[in-house]
């Protein structure tokens, strides 16, 4: 199989079940200029596993949103836990991952109080930027320093830099789970969530522009997902969205898909092999193979 995207964009959005998100008329017009998944769905709750699994194919005993390492839930000295990243960087392949508001200097405060775990800044929440939850990433200075504020990815797209493999986290307004102090005021509680999906829409608007495929370089693929559903019932079903190139856009796979499908995908894509965790048996984007 060839490859079908020379670089891919990972945007994970907040907390909304598929139908919710369907009711904003942009997000509902969105998904005709790309690949809709109609049967896709978040693994678990709460948000941080959610994150953990989509690069490291199992959530290594994080169940909730209490700030972690995968690595606590092993002996000391045993073999650092691996992820997308070392996958990419052993077949040389290049990676960042984008935080909109990343605190100044949190990176290195990560790095230097390793095990300890710098605050969040408000409207940066650490628990959606899954990279830093691995020690093999948070140790090695390198790998830490791909880890950059949301700013960059508009320089780096700008200069041609984008690397193969991007992930970017929006701050906790743009990605639906909170709310502006004005529509606080005027929510009526967790059953109204279409305020919460304005934010993502006009955050999506900017970030993708109007035609998402003259703004990004061809052989991009960019992927607008969510974490998971809420209200928090089963099914987990959320939205999904795949533009690019190298796809018919306005079509809509019904095959059943989770996070881990996303993850196969790029595994399978870029030839990386597999994490030998739930990656390895996931069925991959069928439809994104050569």
């Amino acid at each position: 199989m060839g490859i079908a995207f020379e670089r891919i964009i990972i945007v994970m959005l907040e907390n909304s079940t598929r139908s919710n998100v369907l009711a904003n008329p942009y997000m509902n017009t969105l998904r005709r200029q790309g690949v809709f998944l109609s049967n896709s769905y978040g693994v678990t709750h709460s948000s941080q596993p959610n994150y953990i699994v989509s690069v490291g194919g199992d959530s290594f005993g994080l169940y909730d949103d209490t700030p972690g390492y995968v690595q606590w839930i092993y002996e000391r000295g045993s073999d650092p836990i691996t992820s997308i990243v070392d996958l990419l960087e052993a077949q040389g392949l290049t990676w960042r991952a984008y935080a909109e508001d990343l605190p100044s200097g949190y990176t290195q405060q990560a790095a230097s109080g390793y095990p300890t775990i710098p605050p969040d800044v408000y409207p940066f929440a650490r628990k959606h930027v899954p990279f830093l939850a691995f020690p093999n990433i948070v140790s090695d200075p390198q790998r830490l320093a791909n880890i950059v504020d949301g700013a960059q990815f508009e320089k780096d797209l700008a200069g041609g830099n984008l690397p193969n493999y991007s992930w970017y986290t929006p701050n906790l307004i743009h990605d639906g789970h909170d709310l502006t102090p004005k529509q606080q005021k005027i929510d009526v509680g967790d059953t109204n969530r279409h305020l919460n999906i304005e934010n993502i829409a006009a955050f999506l608007k900017k970030f993708l522009s109007k035609d998402p495929l003259s703004k990004f370089p061809p052989e991009t693929l960019i992927v607008i997902t969510f974490d998971e559903a809420y209200p928090y019932h089963d099914p987990y079903g959320v939205y999904t969205l795949l533009i690019g190139d190298m796809l018919q856009a306005g079509i809509t796979i019904t095959d059943p898909c989770n996070h881990y499908s996303l993850l196969r995908s790029v595994e399978v894509n870029f030839g990386l092999g597999h994490l030998g965790r739930n990656d390895a048996m996931a069925m991959p984007y069928w439809f994104l193979q050569k």
